[in-house]
């Protein structure tokens, strides 16, 4: 009709009174308008790879743009909810990260079905690990923001429930280097109106779920599994709540991949609009954060042996670590009393220093002597 085929819905709201109004010349036009509308914010949205429809990948079937103008509900049983997926579709979705020994599976495994998710990264740990933050925006998922401290919002009062929702969208933001998508979800799912009705405020969405992995619950990956899939038996589709720092979620991830391909799900990747910007007050605080934290990291190389913290090794370093069968057992490793210098004559801080003389034994204080009065009576002659 309107010399294009264009894939979406046309909704028109309104009463039944000022629907009958509408002639069938003025239906057709709003008809060729939204239609064209829909078709400019499609050609918008991000193009789905190539390699999504290759032969023996999960992929991706479409990428779903949202409005977040007044903070919409999304998934759940809320009863403003959007639904937007259809039969057979999912969204995947991962909690509390970023963490390092967990992401990384998650990544690996995203990437090689070609398919993309939704993370909601907690403040804290994108700032103890913005080069893992950086390193999930990079491969193109979304990264929406789950506070600061992951507090539960419900009980702690709205001064400090938007604390924590500001601090972790701007905190976030620091980290990836860019801004976050609108798209919040509450630590524990415990919905707090207070933060919800700030969220409205900002535009920015909130997310529910429908699938619930409960993988913090156990490190049997055989169980996180199950439960997803037995879920979406009954339900056929939703929002799929995962957690990257779990090693349940990091261990059975490539399977349950590969099982939604087989029983013919399809992946949804959801998209903002627009960002979200960040307030001016809460972006110095972030900023701060991550000063001192890279700033840490820089004056002392040891901090790069912690978790979260990448080490950059030198030739040597990594020629060995790739002869090398595997990781060292913690459990049985022992640190050397004097580490070896690097093949690359490289120092440690602290060398090039005089040895500290050992101290002399500590002497023996000399025995109390008793003080004696006139007036005490001596027994035996004491």
């Amino acid at each position: 009709m309107c010399g294009r085929s264009v894939r979406g819905s046309i909704y028109i709201v309104g009463t039944m009174r000022d629907v009958a109004k509408i002639t069938a010349a003025t239906a057709a036009l709003l008809v060729c308008f939204a239609a064209a509308s829909v078709a400019e914010t499609e050609a918008a949205r991000p193009a789905v790879e190539a390699c999504a429809s290759e032969p023996g990948k999960l992929g991706l079937s479409r990428i779903v743009e949202i409005d977040t103008s007044g903070g919409p509900w999304l998934g759940g049983s809320h009863a403003s909810r959007t639904d937007f997926l259809r039969d057979g579709e999912v969204v995947l979705t991962f909690d509390d990260g970023p963490l390092r020994p967990y992401t990384r599976p998650v990544l690996k495994a995203l990437a090689a079905h070609c398919t993309k998710a939704t993370f909601f990264m907690v403040g804290r740990m994108a700032v103890a690990d913005p080069v893992m933050a950086r390193e999930v925006a990079a491969a193109g998922h979304t990264i929406g923001s789950h506070t600061w401290a992951h507090q539960n919002l419900k009980p702690i009062g709205v001064l400090r429930g938007t604390r924590e929702f500001e601090m972790g969208i701007s905190t976030v933001s620091k980290a990836i280097g860019q801004p976050v998508a609108p798209f919040f979800r509450f630590p524990f799912l415990s919905e707090s109106r207070a933060v919800a009705e700030h969220a409205r405020e900002r535009n920015v969405a909130i997310f529910s779920i429908d699938v619930d992995s409960k993988d913090f619950l156990t490190r049997d990956s055989n169980a996180v599994f199950q439960k997803i899939m037995d879920q979406l038996k009954a339900q056929r589709k939703g929002i799929i709540l995962m957690h990257d720092i779990q090693p349940s979620t990091a261990g059975m991830i490539k399977r349950l991949l590969n099982e939604l391909r087989d029983k013919g799900f399809k992946v949804v990747h959801v998209v903002p609009k627009a960002a979200v910007a960040t307030l001016a007050g809460y972006d110095g605080e972030a900023d701060k954060l991550l000063a001192a934290k890279y700033g840490s990291a820089k004056a002392n190389s040891l901090a790069s042996r912690s978790l979260v913290w990448t080490m950059a090794p030198s030739a040597a370093g990594a020629a060995g670590a790739a002869a090398a069968s595997g990781p060292p057992n913690r459990a049985t490793a022992r640190p050397s009393p004097t580490p070896a210098k690097a093949a690359t004559g490289d120092t440690f801080p602290w060398e090039n220093k005089p040895a500290k003389r050992p101290s002399p034994p500590a002497k023996k204080p000399p025995p109390a002597v008793r003080e004696e009065l006139p007036w005490q009576p001596k027994f035996f002659g004491y």
